[in-house]
């Protein structure tokens, strides 16, 4: 669980039993308390519905001083630090979302809240005696009781500390929230999602109005419902295919797609900066170039990955890095090994870690001492001076890999997701974990599937600590619709997802995560109709 500070939380928790702080449910005991200022009490009985708990008050003792009027006043040594009261909001919590913490305490310069992950936190103090934050529940793997231990401390002096149950009751992972595919729209398929900072989803997709092909963004808030103004065509008189997108901090959609223009199909990269808002061009790809993918910077800028034909017909990769209010930087790099051009790099994904630009992918050429043309699995990392450097996975048990999604988990490290195959490619999907040196710290299968194409088709990297991939179904089960949670301690799933109406084809094309580790997946339903599901996560 993560947790945040909520400086203003303690304002809604406020009631009239002053002096104490007000707060929304006061307790006969603790109005008493105040206004006879006793602290002393029995312990309340923890209650599973969130309600204020009181705990016993320091110890009072008082002693009779004769007071000489010529003298300053004497005060009555504090007792030692004392959790008064606490409450836990919402309790159970049935939902991705935040659980809310206010304690009221005595004789205390501080808070620490330790959680039954083992994580320690210190709450903020919003007065004397009032304290409170957030712990974020991201994930249904963690349903059940739990038990957070408040300790109040003074200077070098702890107090006792105080037991806070509370419960998770999240809906189960891999679990269906909300299912669309249908005629609502036309034929189509989603091509990639994200999440606009208001906690609405986004998906980018083609559908086929007239016959001809165009593309769209749709928003739908976080039940799955939408409406008229929650459908836009991009490009509305062009042919369209969907790359990708990303979405910034402040809610601006940066989208790439390939358009149809009168010299050809060229990706072309636009700014919408809010729902509702004309697409700013930023830039527009050269002839024969591919763009896949996007990666956004937390500087606002962001990359277009792909590749491009070299003078000798090999595929060279391409970067194209548009900063705010600057024009496009363009950079191109071939793998320096043997002789120029001997190597064809044909990116699939990229990623920012801080300031460093990854690309992974495939690269085609004589690889081995036989010199045999096969594609690798290949990561190229630039740093913010434009360097290269190239990691390129050796033979292993089979001959043949590549990569085909990419993300980065909690500890920067890059994950990966592939395949791996024969010379006669049927291949076998895998996850794979780079550590920051770039070497393999961990790798599991996905299991077999028909072709490439049915493989990993996204990976995305949840805060719950675990990894999602989009793909094809397992074997005996390939046309669902279907996303896989992994965690990097297991090599089977922690859950799956799988949905499949009929006999017809299904493909998880897309993921998005929610700022609570909410699960989005689009992609293709029955009959060759977009596809969302939300997903228990």
């Amino acid at each position: 669980m993560a947790f945040r500070l909520l400086p203003s939380f303690a304002l809604a928790l406020l009631t009239a039993c002053a002096p104490w702080p007000q707060w929304e449910e006061c307790s006969n005991a603790l109005c008493a308390t105040a206004s006879t200022g006793d602290s002393t009490g029995d312990i309340t009985t923890p209650t599973s519905g969130g309600g204020i708990q009181t705990v016993t008050g320091a110890d009072e003792s008082s002693t009779d001083v004769e007071l000489d009027t010529s003298s300053t006043t004497l005060t009555e040594p504090a007792g030692p630090p004392a959790v008064v009261e606490f409450k836990l909001t919402p309790d159970p919590i049935g939902f991705n979302g935040a659980i809310t913490v206010a304690v009221s305490a005595e004789h205390a310069d501080g808070v620490r809240m330790e959680l039954d992950s083992g994580e320690v936190i210190e709450l903020a103090m919003i007065e004397p005696g009032l304290f409170d934050g957030e712990t974020a529940v991201l994930t249904g793997l963690v349903n059940g009781p739990h038990v957070a231990l408040l300790t109040p401390w003074r200077d070098v002096v702890d107090g006792e500390t105080v037991q806070a149950p509370y419960e998770v009751a999240l809906p189960t992972p891999g679990s269906q929230g909300f299912w669309e595919t249908g005629d609502l729209i036309g034929g189509g398929q989603v091509a990639a999602m994200g999440v606009l900072p208001t906690g609405d989803v986004v998906e980018l997709g083609t559908f086929l109005p007239n016959g001809e092909s165009r593309c769209y963004l749709r928003r739908r808030n976080k039940g799955g419902a939408w409406g008229p103004d929650d459908l836009v065509t991009i490009l509305p008189d062009n042919n369209c295919a969907p790359i990708d997108l990303v979405i910034g901090d402040d809610g601006a959609m940066f989208v790439a797609v390939n358009r149809e223009g009168v010299d050809g199909v060229r990706w072309w990269l636009a700014k919408i900066p809010a729902w509702g808002q004309a697409p700013t061009n930023l830039g527009l790809g050269a002839k024969d170039e591919t763009a896949v993918a996007l990666a956004r910077h937390s500087s606002g800028a962001v990359a277009v990955c792909g590749y491009a034909p070299s003078p000798w017909m090999y595929d060279d990769t391409m970067v194209r890095i548009f900063r705010p209010n600057l024009p496009g930087e363009t950079l191109n790099f071939d793998f320096p090994l043997k002789q120029a051009h001997w190597f064809a790099e044909r990116p699939r994904d990229c990623v920012y870690i801080d300031d460093t630009l990854a690309l992974v992918g495939e690269m085609y050429g004589p690889h081995g001492d036989d010199n045999k043309l096969r594609d690798r699995l290949f990561i190229l990392n630039l740093d913010s001076e434009g360097q290269a450097a190239w990691t390129v996975a050796p033979a292993g048990a089979k001959t043949q890999s590549g990569a085909q999604a990419v993300d980065t988990d909690n500890e920067g490290r890059l994950v990966i997701a592939g395949y791996t195959c024969d010379d006669a490619c049927q291949p076998e999907g895998d996850l794979r974990i780079y550590d920051t040196r770039g070497e393999l710290a961990w790798q599991t299968s996905l299991g077999t599937f028909p072709t490439k194409q049915f493989g990993t088709r996204d990976l995305v990297w949840s805060p719950a600590g675990y990894a999602l991939v989009a793909t094809g179904g397992p074997k005996g089960n390939e046309t669902a619709f279907t996303v896989r949670a992994y965690a990097p301690s297991k090599i089977e799933p922690v859950w799956t997802f799988a949905r499949k109406d009929g006999q017809v084809l299904h493909l998880a094309l897309a993921l998005a995560i929610g700022h609570y580790g909410e699960v989005y997946a689009g992609g293709l339903g029955a009959n060759g109709y977009p596809a969302v599901a939300y997903i228990g996560g």
